[in-house]
């Protein structure tokens, strides 16, 4: 998350989706406070980005419900609030090669034990299941944020928000890349059904297909 009270907007950080490139950018507007949380929520986010096992509670990626919860209400409802998201296809491969790849994320030691791809994806699916939606709408469905960028129309739709919160328009930054071939390859019919059934609502919201 990025809180500019300057430029008046709220950047929600969904995972894997060009996030560290993106905050490269913005990271200058960002004048978060200490104030703008409770104590105990800024207590949480302290202990989420020192310890791996706690890093949940980071605000790195703490999602629009909660941000409303939180944020005064005049804040949250004038501040112009957007996010990245991805093909849920793609999206896995790229989150399953960064935590082979990064030593300290939280879960690369059991990443990296598993045999192969649909180990993964099985381990996944059944046991830690994240919908990029989540990130963006509440419980009733309502959507929370005012623009919704496509990673793979990620230059075009980032210079759309720096249009719309009043900065030059800045070339992104290749960041955190994970090392893989296309994401196709990655898949046979039985690991694209899964992904296609526990991933539908992302699927069919954001206009996605394999």
């Amino acid at each position: 998350m990025i809180l500019s009270h300057k430029k008046k907007f709220i950047y929600i950080h969904v995972y894997k989706v060009a996030g560290t490139s993106i905050r490269t950018v913005l990271q200058k507007y960002d004048d978060l406070s200490f104030y703008d949380f409770p104590f105990i929520e800024n207590v949480k986010f302290f202990l989420g980005k020192r310890l791996n096992f706690l890093s949940k509670w980071a605000i790195d990626h703490i999602n629009a419900s909660e941000i409303k919860i939180h944020l005064p209400e005049d804040i949250f409802n004038t501040y112009f609030k957007f996010a990245f998201v991805r093909n849920p296809w793609d999206w896995q491969v790229s989150l399953y090669h960064y935590m082979l790849q990064y030593k300290e994320h939280p879960q690369h030691r059991l990443i990296s034990k598993m045999k192969s791809f649909d180990e993964y994806i099985e381990w996944r699916i059944h046991n830690d299941m994240e919908l990029q939606k989540d990130f963006l709408y509440d419980e009733n469905g309502k959507i929370l944020v005012d623009y919704i960028g496509k990673f793979e129309n990620l230059q075009v739709d980032f210079n759309n928000i720096c249009s719309r919160i009043s900065i030059n328009q800045t070339k992104l930054p290749i960041a955190n890349p994970s090392m893989h071939t296309h994401y196709k390859d990655y898949y046979n019919k039985h690991t694209k059904d899964l992904i296609s059934n526990a991933f539908q609502k992302d699927i069919e919201i954001f206009n996605y297909d394999f």
